[in-house]
Protein backbone atom coordinates (compact mmCIF):
# COMPACT_ATOMS: atom_id res chain seq x y z
CA UNK A 1 0.00 0.00 0.00
CA UNK A 2 2.83 2.07 1.13
CA UNK A 3 3.90 2.12 -2.84
CA UNK A 4 1.34 2.89 -4.23
CA UNK A 5 1.00 5.76 -2.42
CA UNK A 6 4.51 6.58 -2.49
CA UNK A 7 4.31 5.98 -6.66
CA UNK A 8 1.28 8.10 -6.59
CA UNK A 9 3.00 11.24 -4.58
CA UNK A 10 5.83 11.15 -6.93
CA UNK A 11 3.63 11.68 -9.83
CA UNK A 12 1.88 14.54 -8.76
CA UNK A 13 4.79 15.93 -6.90
CA UNK A 14 5.41 17.94 -10.32
CA UNK A 15 3.01 20.41 -8.75
CA UNK A 16 5.40 21.96 -6.83
CA UNK A 17 7.96 21.78 -9.25
CA UNK A 18 5.41 23.62 -11.43
CA UNK A 19 4.87 27.00 -9.01
CA UNK A 20 8.43 26.86 -8.24
CA UNK A 21 9.24 27.20 -11.77
CA UNK A 22 6.75 30.54 -12.72
CA UNK A 23 7.88 31.97 -9.72
CA UNK A 24 11.17 32.30 -10.60
CA UNK A 25 10.64 32.42 -14.36
CA UNK A 26 6.86 34.10 -15.12
CA UNK A 27 7.42 34.44 -18.86
CA UNK A 28 6.99 30.11 -19.03
CA UNK A 29 3.48 31.19 -18.47
CA UNK A 30 2.68 32.50 -22.43
CA UNK A 31 0.77 31.06 -23.94
CA UNK A 32 3.39 29.47 -26.67
CA UNK A 33 5.73 27.83 -23.77
CA UNK A 34 2.34 26.43 -21.86
CA UNK A 35 0.80 24.80 -25.52
CA UNK A 36 4.22 23.43 -26.06
CA UNK A 37 4.46 21.53 -22.62
CA UNK A 38 1.01 20.72 -22.51
CA UNK A 39 1.26 19.10 -26.00
CA UNK A 40 4.10 16.81 -24.96
CA UNK A 41 2.23 15.76 -21.50
CA UNK A 42 -0.49 15.23 -24.07
CA UNK A 43 0.92 12.53 -25.95
CA UNK A 44 2.52 10.95 -22.99
CA UNK A 45 -0.40 11.03 -20.82
CA UNK A 46 -2.42 9.00 -24.14
CA UNK A 47 0.26 6.82 -24.83
CA UNK A 48 0.32 5.44 -20.92
CA UNK A 49 -3.67 5.27 -20.16
CA UNK A 50 -3.92 3.37 -23.46
CA UNK A 51 -0.91 1.10 -22.73
CA UNK A 52 -1.18 0.45 -19.24
CA UNK A 53 -4.57 1.49 -18.39
CA UNK A 54 -7.17 0.01 -21.31
CA UNK A 55 -4.95 -2.59 -23.10
CA UNK A 56 -4.24 -4.29 -19.15
CA UNK A 57 -7.76 -4.12 -18.14
CA UNK A 58 -9.20 -5.82 -22.20
CA UNK A 59 -6.61 -8.45 -20.97
CA UNK A 60 -7.62 -8.95 -17.61
CA UNK A 61 -11.83 -8.57 -18.56
CA UNK A 62 -12.15 -8.28 -22.31
CA UNK A 63 -14.13 -5.47 -24.46
CA UNK A 64 -17.49 -5.65 -22.47
CA UNK A 65 -15.76 -4.60 -18.74
CA UNK A 66 -13.68 -2.12 -20.56
CA UNK A 67 -16.09 -0.04 -22.43
CA UNK A 68 -18.63 0.23 -19.30
CA UNK A 69 -15.50 1.38 -17.42
CA UNK A 70 -14.64 3.98 -19.57
CA UNK A 71 -17.96 5.07 -20.21
CA UNK A 72 -18.28 5.34 -16.72
CA UNK A 73 -15.07 7.11 -15.66
CA UNK A 74 -15.97 9.38 -18.70
CA UNK A 75 -19.17 10.21 -17.69
CA UNK A 76 -18.66 10.56 -14.19
CA UNK A 77 -15.87 13.04 -14.69
CA UNK A 78 -17.64 15.08 -17.00
CA UNK A 79 -20.11 15.61 -14.73
CA UNK A 80 -18.24 16.57 -12.21
CA UNK A 81 -16.57 19.08 -13.72
CA UNK A 82 -19.66 20.58 -15.07
CA UNK A 83 -20.90 20.95 -11.63
CA UNK A 84 -18.07 22.73 -10.24
CA UNK A 85 -18.18 24.83 -13.25
CA UNK A 86 -21.70 25.93 -13.17
CA UNK A 87 -21.11 27.01 -9.51
CA UNK A 88 -17.99 28.71 -10.33
CA UNK A 89 -19.97 30.74 -12.70
CA UNK A 90 -22.95 31.31 -10.32
CA UNK A 91 -20.58 32.99 -7.84
CA UNK A 92 -18.69 34.87 -10.47
CA UNK A 93 -20.49 35.50 -13.99
CA UNK A 94 -18.78 38.07 -15.32
CA UNK A 95 -15.35 36.31 -14.61
CA UNK A 96 -14.77 32.97 -16.36
CA UNK A 97 -12.37 30.97 -14.64
CA UNK A 98 -10.81 30.57 -17.93
CA UNK A 99 -9.37 33.03 -20.34
CA UNK A 100 -7.16 32.77 -23.97
CA UNK A 101 -4.52 34.60 -23.49
CA UNK A 102 -3.38 36.59 -27.03
CA UNK A 103 -0.14 35.30 -28.22
CA UNK A 104 1.79 38.52 -27.47
CA UNK A 105 0.31 39.68 -23.84
CA UNK A 106 2.39 38.65 -20.87
CA UNK A 107 -0.80 39.66 -18.66
CA UNK A 108 -2.34 36.83 -16.40
CA UNK A 109 -5.90 36.69 -15.19
CA UNK A 110 -6.12 36.59 -11.46
CA UNK A 111 -7.76 33.80 -9.60
CA UNK A 112 -10.92 35.11 -7.00
CA UNK A 113 -11.10 33.48 -3.78
CA UNK A 114 -13.84 31.33 -5.41
CA UNK A 115 -11.97 30.57 -8.56
CA UNK A 116 -9.15 29.53 -6.77
CA UNK A 117 -11.43 27.12 -4.72
CA UNK A 118 -12.55 25.80 -8.09
CA UNK A 119 -8.92 25.68 -9.59
CA UNK A 120 -7.96 23.64 -6.24
CA UNK A 121 -11.03 20.81 -6.50
CA UNK A 122 -10.49 20.33 -10.10
CA UNK A 123 -7.03 19.18 -9.95
CA UNK A 124 -7.96 17.46 -7.01
CA UNK A 125 -10.82 15.70 -9.08
CA UNK A 126 -8.18 15.23 -11.91
CA UNK A 127 -5.84 13.68 -9.70
CA UNK A 128 -7.72 11.04 -7.98
CA UNK A 129 -8.17 8.68 -11.15
CA UNK A 130 -4.17 9.47 -11.70
CA UNK A 131 -3.10 8.19 -8.50
CA UNK A 132 -5.71 5.27 -8.19
CA UNK A 133 -4.36 3.93 -11.90
CA UNK A 134 -0.70 3.80 -11.27
CA UNK A 135 -1.90 2.36 -7.54
CA UNK A 136 -3.23 -0.07 -9.56
CA UNK A 137 -0.84 -0.87 -12.07
CA UNK A 138 1.06 -2.47 -9.74
CA UNK A 139 -0.99 -5.32 -9.79
CA UNK A 140 -0.66 -5.28 -13.74
CA UNK A 141 2.69 -4.63 -14.88
CA UNK A 142 4.96 -6.97 -13.90
CA UNK A 143 4.38 -6.13 -10.04
CA UNK A 144 6.35 -3.43 -11.17
CA UNK A 145 4.84 0.57 -11.38
CA UNK A 146 4.01 1.61 -14.31
CA UNK A 147 7.28 4.34 -14.93
CA UNK A 148 5.38 5.48 -18.07
CA UNK A 149 2.65 6.60 -16.18
CA UNK A 150 4.21 8.26 -13.83
CA UNK A 151 6.51 10.18 -15.94
CA UNK A 152 3.37 10.98 -18.07
CA UNK A 153 1.48 12.35 -14.74
CA UNK A 154 4.17 14.13 -13.64
CA UNK A 155 4.94 15.72 -17.24
CA UNK A 156 1.79 16.64 -17.57
CA UNK A 157 0.98 18.39 -14.19
CA UNK A 158 3.70 20.90 -14.75
CA UNK A 159 1.80 22.84 -17.52
CA UNK A 160 -1.33 23.09 -15.38
CA UNK A 161 0.51 23.72 -12.08
CA UNK A 162 2.30 27.15 -13.58
CA UNK A 163 -0.95 27.99 -15.08
CA UNK A 164 -3.04 27.80 -11.73
CA UNK A 165 0.32 29.29 -9.92
CA UNK A 166 -0.08 32.07 -12.24
CA UNK A 167 -3.44 32.92 -11.63
CA UNK A 168 -3.11 32.43 -7.54
CA UNK A 169 -0.24 34.95 -7.48
CA UNK A 170 -1.57 37.27 -9.75
CA UNK A 171 -4.49 37.41 -7.71
CA UNK A 172 -2.34 38.33 -4.41
CA UNK A 173 -1.91 34.70 -2.89
CA UNK A 174 1.59 33.88 -1.87
CA UNK A 175 4.09 31.47 -2.75
CA UNK A 176 3.21 29.53 0.77
CA UNK A 177 -0.42 29.56 0.38
CA UNK A 178 -0.10 28.06 -3.46
CA UNK A 179 2.47 25.47 -2.32
CA UNK A 180 0.05 24.59 0.58
CA UNK A 181 -2.87 23.79 -1.26
CA UNK A 182 -0.47 21.61 -4.26
CA UNK A 183 0.23 19.59 -0.77
CA UNK A 184 -3.40 18.54 -0.20
CA UNK A 185 -3.62 17.51 -3.74
CA UNK A 186 -0.37 15.62 -3.41
CA UNK A 187 -1.82 14.02 0.09
CA UNK A 188 -5.42 13.54 -1.82
CA UNK A 189 -3.17 11.58 -4.24
CA UNK A 190 -0.77 9.77 -2.33
CA UNK A 191 -4.34 7.90 -0.39
CA UNK A 192 -5.77 7.33 -3.46
CA UNK A 193 -2.87 5.36 -4.97
CA UNK A 194 -2.19 3.58 -1.45
CA UNK A 195 -6.06 2.68 -1.88
CA UNK A 196 -5.42 1.69 -5.35
CA UNK A 197 -3.31 -0.85 -4.46
CA UNK A 198 -3.73 -2.06 -0.78
CA UNK A 199 -7.36 -2.40 -1.42
CA UNK A 200 -7.41 -4.56 -4.49
CA UNK A 201 -4.42 -7.13 -3.23
CA UNK A 202 -6.48 -9.82 -3.57
CA UNK A 203 -9.49 -8.50 -5.81
CA UNK A 204 -10.96 -10.26 -9.13
CA UNK A 205 -9.19 -9.76 -11.56
CA UNK A 206 -12.31 -8.27 -13.30
CA UNK A 207 -12.79 -5.41 -10.66
CA UNK A 208 -9.60 -4.27 -10.87
CA UNK A 209 -10.20 -4.21 -14.94
CA UNK A 210 -13.34 -2.22 -14.58
CA UNK A 211 -11.13 0.40 -12.12
CA UNK A 212 -8.34 0.69 -14.60
CA UNK A 213 -10.92 1.36 -17.41
CA UNK A 214 -12.95 4.02 -15.25
CA UNK A 215 -9.28 6.07 -14.52
CA UNK A 216 -8.71 5.48 -18.40
CA UNK A 217 -12.11 7.29 -18.96
CA UNK A 218 -11.72 10.15 -16.06
CA UNK A 219 -8.09 10.78 -17.73
CA UNK A 220 -9.39 10.96 -21.70
CA UNK A 221 -11.94 13.49 -20.77
CA UNK A 222 -8.88 15.62 -18.84
CA UNK A 223 -6.59 15.38 -22.08
CA UNK A 224 -9.20 16.07 -24.64
CA UNK A 225 -10.92 18.85 -22.96
CA UNK A 226 -8.44 20.45 -20.89
CA UNK A 227 -4.54 19.57 -22.87
CA UNK A 228 -5.23 19.31 -25.99
CA UNK A 229 -7.17 22.74 -26.69
CA UNK A 230 -4.64 24.43 -24.82
CA UNK A 231 -1.61 22.64 -26.71
CA UNK A 232 -3.24 23.58 -29.75
CA UNK A 233 -3.61 27.17 -28.96
CA UNK A 234 -0.06 28.07 -27.72
CA UNK A 235 2.00 25.42 -29.63
CA UNK A 236 -0.29 25.66 -33.12
CA UNK A 237 1.20 23.22 -35.77
CA UNK A 238 3.91 21.86 -33.67
CA UNK A 239 1.07 20.75 -30.97
CA UNK A 240 0.87 17.37 -33.29
CA UNK A 241 4.87 16.57 -33.44
CA UNK A 242 5.16 17.23 -30.10
CA UNK A 243 2.51 14.98 -28.79
CA UNK A 244 3.63 12.11 -31.26
CA UNK A 245 7.03 12.85 -29.24
CA UNK A 246 5.87 12.49 -25.70
CA UNK A 247 3.47 9.55 -26.63
CA UNK A 248 7.36 7.75 -27.90
CA UNK A 249 8.38 9.04 -24.36
CA UNK A 250 5.74 7.20 -22.78
CA UNK A 251 5.71 4.18 -25.19
CA UNK A 252 10.10 3.86 -24.56
CA UNK A 253 9.33 4.68 -20.67
CA UNK A 254 6.98 1.56 -20.94
CA UNK A 255 9.43 -0.68 -22.58
CA UNK A 256 12.34 -0.34 -20.62
CA UNK A 257 10.29 -1.06 -17.15
CA UNK A 258 8.86 -4.02 -18.90
CA UNK A 259 5.12 -3.08 -18.85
Amino acid sequence: MLRGALWAAIAQASLYVGAILVWKFPKLTKPRTMGLIMAFGAGAIISALSTDLVAAAYDLAGAPSTALGLAIGAGGYFAIIQVLERKGDAESPDMPLEREVDEQSDDVEAASAGEARNLLVGMMIEGVPESISIGLTLHTVGRAVSAALVGAVFIGSVPEAIGVTAAMLAGGASLAKVLWRFTLIVVIGAVAGGLGYGALVNADPRLIALIQAIAAGALLVVVVNEMVPMAVRGAQKWAGPLAAGGFVFAALMTWVSGG
